[in-house]
C-alpha cells in the first residue's frame, strides 16, 4: 500500500513499509539462552535469525584485514633475506647464518644501503603497529556487542581476524628485537599492549570450546550459527559446556596454549635479544650433560679390542640422536621458523574464516536444511566494504615516507665505507662453561667470506687459531677422513662445518614444510570449521611427528656414515668428490664431474628421505590414513 504527500507543491509517492519505526532491523537484541537447558539442539524451535553484520564479516572488511596480514608476511620475508643480520648477537644461529650467507653470496648480489635498512625497519614497525591496532580494535568491537547478542558465527569471524593479526604482530616484534634493544621505553609500551591483546584473544577463544559451538553435523545435532555468543560464555560454568571432552574443547585448549606460548616466547626474545640466557639454560647446560654421557660411550668405543666393538652401535645411535636434537634446536631458534610459523598461522586463520562464511548460509535442525538468505548481504560491495580496502594505502604511504623522508636520507649520507676487517665476539661452550673471545678476521675476496657451512666469521682455511676448526681439519674431517673414519669428538664443536649436518637441517626443514602443508590440507578438506583437534587426533600426523621423522633422520645419518666408510677405502675418492686437491687444467673437467656427482648424490639422499617419510607414514597409519583418527 502506498500514500501520497504534498510537500511544498511537490508530490512524493512513498511505498508502505512492512515494519514500523520500532521494528527496524538492528544488530542489538536481547540474547535468548533458553536452549542451554536442552539436552541436545536437534529440532530447536524458532531459532533466532542470522542477521547480516557487514561491518564485522563483510567481504571488504575481511579482505582488508587479510591483505594487511599477508602484506606483513611479505615484508618480513623481504626483511629476512635483505636486512636481517644473523650475527648481531653473540650466539649465532646456524640455520639463519648459513641460509642468508648462501642467498646473499650466490643468489642476490645486491647489498642494501643503510638508508634501505632504516626504511625497512621502520616499515616493519609500521605494520607491526597496524596489526596491533587491528587486533585490539576488532576484539574490543566484538566484546562491545556481547550484550547486543552478537552471534556465534560473527564471534568466530572476529576471533580469527584477531588471530592472524595477533600472530603477524608477534612475528614483526620478533624481527624488531634489535630495534627495541636500543629503545627500551618503546619495548615496555608494546609489551603492555602484548599482554592486553593476548588476554583478550584467550578470553575470546573460551566459548569456542563448547560442545554446542557451531558445526555439529557429525554429532547428529543442529547447526545454528545465529545463537548468541553470550550464551556460550554463560555455559562455561555449566556442566553442559563439555561433558565428555570432545574435539571442541581440545581445539580451544590447544589454541589457548599456542597463543600463550607464542606471546611468552616473543616476550622472552624482546628482553633477551641475544638469546644468551635462553641459550645457556635451554641448550648449553643440558647439552653439557649429554656430551659428558656421549663422551663416556666415545671413550669405550675408541678402545682397542673386541669389547670396544660392542659399544659401537650404542655410541653411533646416541650420536645420531644427539645430532638430530641439535639440528632441531638450531631450527627452532631461527628466524626462518618464525616465517614458516607465521605463514601457517595466517593460512589457518584464512581457512577458518572462509570456511565459516561458506557454512553460514543455512541452518540445520538435525533433519532438514533451511537457507539463510539475509546473510548473503555481507557479500555486497557497499561503502563500508570499500573503505577498508582503500585504507590499506595508509601503511603503504607510511612505508614510502619512511624511505623518502630526511631521516632516511641522512642515514644514507652517513654510511661509512665497507669495513674489510671485523672483530666479532664468538661464544664457545666447553663442557657447559661459556667463554667469550674475539676472532679477528680478514676478508679479501669471495673465497674468504663465510660459507654456508661455517659458524665463525672467518674463512675455514685461514682461521686455524680457532680450536674447533683445528679439530675439524685434523682428526675430524668434515665429510669423510683420510683412511680411518672419525666423527667429531668431544666437546663436539662446529657441527656446521660438516655437510652431513647441513643436509640434516635441510631434511628437517623440508619435513616441517611437508607437515605444514599436510596440516593445512586437513584443516581445509577434512576439519571444516571443527578446529585443530582434527590434526591432533589424526593418526597419520602423530605417526609422522613422533615416529617416522625421527626414524628418517637416523636413517639419513646412517647412510652418510655408510657412504663415508666406503669412500675412505677408495684412495682419492674424497678429493674427487669434494674437489679439495689442486689440479692442473687438463683434469679440471674430471674434478667438475666429481663435484656434480657429489651434490647430486646429496640431493638424491634428501629427496629419498622425504619420499620415505611420506610413504612410510601412509603405510604405517592405516588403509585410510587421511580419514582415521585416534
Amino acid at each position: 500500500m502506498a500514500h501520497t504527500e504534498d510537500i511544498a507543491g511537490t508530490n512524493f509517492t512513498l511505498a508502505a513499509a512492512n515494519y514500523t519505526l520500532g521494528e527496524v532491523v538492528t544488530h542489538c537484541h536481547k540474547s535468548d539462552c533458553s536452549w542451554l537447558y536442552m539436552s541436545h539442539l536437534a529440532g530447536l524451535q524458532n531459532p533466532p535469525p542470522l542477521l547480516p553484520n557487514p561491518e564485522l564479516s563483510g567481504i571488504g572488511v575481511i579482505l582488508g584485514f587479510s591483505i594487511t596480514a599477508y602484506l606483513t608476511l611479505i615484508l618480513l620475508v623481504m626483511h629476512y633475506f635483505t636486512v636481517h643480520d644473523a650475527r648481531r648477537t653473540r650466539v649465532v644461529n646456524a640455520v639463519d647464518d648459513g641460509l642468508l650467507t648462501f642467498v646473499r653470496q650466490r643468489l642476490i648480489s645486491w647489498e642494501p644501503s643503510r638508508r634501505f635498512e632504516y626504511a625497512m625497519e621502520k616499515s616493519v614497525l609500521i605494520l607491526s603497529d597496524t596489526q596491533l591496532v587491528t587486533g585490539l580494535g576488532i576484539l574490543a568491537a566484538g566484546y562491545s556487542q556481547l550484550q547486543c547478542g552478537i552471534s556465534a558465527y560473527h564471534w568466530q569471524i572476529m576471533v580469527f581476524i584477531a588471530w592472524f593479526a595477533s600472530f603477524s604482530f608477534l612475528s614483526a616484534m620478533t624481527f624488531l628485537e634489535g630495534y627495541f634493544q636500543t629503545n627500551s621505553s618503546m619495548r615496555l609500551i608494546r609489551v603492555g599492549f602484548m599482554f592486553i591483546l593476548s588476554s583478550l584473544l584467550i578470553a575470546a577463544l573460551l566459548p569456542t570450546g563448547s560442545k554446542n559451538w557451531l558445526n555439529l553435523f557429525h554429532e547428529g545435532e543442529g547447526y545454528y550459527p545465529s545463537l548468541s555468543a553470550l550464551c556460550f560464555y554463560k555455559q562455561i560454568s555449566m556442566s553442559t559446556f563439555t561433558i565428555t571432552g570432545g574435539p571442541k574443547i581440545w581445539s580451544m585448549a590447544f589454541s589457548v596454549f599456542v597463543v600463550g606460548i607464542s606471546y611468552l616466547h616473543c616476550g622472552i626474545r624482546l628482553f633477551d635479544p641475544g638469546a644468551s640466557i635462553s641459550h645457556k639454560y635451554l641448550r648449553a647446560w643440558p647439552a653439557s650433560k649429554i656430551k659428558q654421557c656421549l663422551n663416556i660411550l666415545e671413550e669405550k668405543n675408541l678402545r682397542n679390542g673386541a669389547r670396544a666393538r660392542l659399544w659401537h652401535v650404542p655410541y653411533l645411535t646416541c650420536y645420531g640422536m644427539f645430532t638430530c636434537c641439535r639440528a632441531f634446536y638450531d631450527i627452532s631458534g631461527s628466524m626462518l621458523l618464525e616465517i614458516i610459523w607465521l605463514t601457517f598461522a595466517i593460512a589457518w586463520g584464512t581457512i577458518k574464516i572462509w570456511a565459516t562464511r561458506s557454512a553460514a548460509g543455512f541452518n540445520f535442525d538435525g533433519k532438514h536444511f533451511d537457507e539463510n538468505r539475509d546473510v548473503s548481504q555481507e557479500n555486497s560491495w557497499s561503502f563500508g566494504q570499500t573503505l577498508p580496502l582503500v585504507l590499506i594505502l595508509l601503511p603503504l604511504l607510511s612505508m614510502a615516507q619512511a624511505y623518502l623522508d630526511n631521516d632516511a636520507k641522512a642515514q644514507g649520507a652517513l654510511e661509512p665505507p665497507r669495513e674489510r676487517h671485523r672483530t666479532v665476539p664468538v661464544r664457545k661452550y666447553d663442557s657447559g662453561n661459556a667463554t667469550e673471545t674475539s676472532e679477528h678476521c680478514t676478508t679479501v675476496g669471495e673465497e674468504e667470506l663465510l660459507g654456508s657451512r661455517r659458524s665463525t666469521p672467518c674463512s675455514i682455511a685461514q682461521c686455524n687459531h680457532h680450536s674447533s676448526l683445528r679439530i675439524a681439519h685434523t682428526r675430524n674431517e668434515p665429510a669423510f677422513g683420510t683412511r680411518h673414519l672419525q666423527l667429531p669428538q668431544y666437546p663436539y664443536d662446529n657441527f656446521t662445518a660438516y655437510p652431513w649436518y647441513n643436509d640434516q637441517i635441510l631434511l628437517l626443514l623440508c619435513q616441517i614444510l611437508m607437515l605444514t602443508g599436510f596440516s593445512l590440507y586437513v584443516l581445509a578438506e577434512l576439519a571444516n570449521i571443527m578446529g585443530i583437534s582434527a590434526i591432533l587426533r589424526n593418526r597419520l600426523f602423530l605417526l609422522w611427528v613422533f615416529a617416522i621423522i625421527p626414524l628418517t633422520s637416523l636413517i639419513h645419518l646412517a647412510i652418510w656414515y655408510a657412504a663415508a666408510l666406503m669412500v675412505v677405502r677408495w684412495p682419492g675418492a674424497e678429493e674427487w668428490l669434494t674437489g679439495k686437491e689442486n689440479c692442473l687444467d687438463d683434469c679440471g673437467r674430471k674434478w667438475a664431474i666429481g663435484r656434480i656427482v657429489y651434490w647430486t648424490l646429496r640431493m638424491i639422499l634428501v629427496a629419498g628421505c622425504l619420499m620415505f617419510t611420506f610413504f612410510a607414514s601412509l603405510e604405517a597409519a592405516s588403509p585410510t590414513p587421511l580419514n582415521d583418527s585416534l
